[in-house]
């Protein structure tokens, strides 16, 4: 039986042609047996019929396939945009040091060029590579809370656009504890951006269809990996602040911070 599956600007026959090229993104399902564009029913044809082409993935949420991740990573290192779950929101990820991919971030959002894009890394030894120093008392919040769902500022490293930062010369970072955040951000081998995949002052997404619905085809692809376990966004810190700041309460309540600050 051939297998088809729409790509964006096409549908091709797998069995025929194993690797397709849609402008710069290569197609995930070039071995037969990965799932194609996710399975969304009468909702993904609405949205077709509309014009959203937008490319769906399915990755398993524990053990994602390294392959299809790096195929995600090689997108975003090619200026893509790629959707992909966190333990909190789904996140819009492009490279962090793009000052190309970041514009294409505040587009898609419709943000402020005034507000700051937080920041995904893949480990703990690669922060002094981003920020300027780290205060004690963020290093004892890093040894409890990371990977997890606690966003802290830091002054940001002259190799971080200044874009990114929006003029501020601040950074907010954090280390997912998702598998497929976590292996995104280790194949691309750079900084990702992490700011929630939705329109600004719209409710973040928790599932792959809630983006899809909401940003359409606006991004390259989506990491379908299934509802996240949390509908509220990272807690966010600023510890360039003495005391420390609480700027946002999300997944970390300020109980579980308290004595660390």
């Amino acid at each position: 039986m051939n297998m088809w599956v729409q790509v964006g600007c096409f549908a091709t026959n797998l069995r025929s042609q194993p690797r397709i090229k849609c402008g710069i993104w290569w197609g995930l399902t070039r071995h037969l047996g990965y799932p194609p564009l996710a399975d969304y029913g009468s909702d993904l044809k609405t949205l077709t019929n509309r014009g959203v082409m937008t490319k769906v993935i399915k990755v398993d949420p524990i053990v994602p396939d390294p392959l299809i991740i790096s195929e995600a990573a090689f997108l975003i290192n090619k200026e893509g945009v790629v959707v992909f779950p966190t333990e909190t929101l789904y996140g819009l990820g492009v490279n962090a040091l793009n000052e190309n991919a970041i514009r294409k971030v505040f587009n898609i959002k419709g943000r402020s060029y005034e507000n700051p894009i937080p920041i995904l890394i893949n480990k703990k030894e690669g922060l002094s590579e981003f920020v300027s120093n780290v205060p004690e008392k963020a290093e004892n919040l890093i040894k409890k809370f990371w990977p997890g769902g606690l966003t802290i500022i830091f002054e940001a490293s002259p190799k971080l656009p200044s874009l990114l930062t929006g003029n501020r010369g601040k950074i907010g970072i954090r280390i997912s504890n998702n598998p497929i955040a976590q292996e995104l951000v280790k194949q691309a081998d750079i900084p990702i951006t992490a700011t929630s995949a939705n329109i600004s002052g719209q409710k973040g997404c928790t599932t792959a269809l809630e983006v899809y619905k909401s940003l359409g085809n606006r991004v390259d692809l989506i990491l379908d990996g299934g509802k996240t376990k949390n509908p509220l966004g990272s807690t966010v810190i600023d510890a360039t602040c003495t005391p420390i700041k609480i700027i946002r309460e999300g997944v970390v309540s300020l109980g579980d911070l308290k004595e660390y600050l």
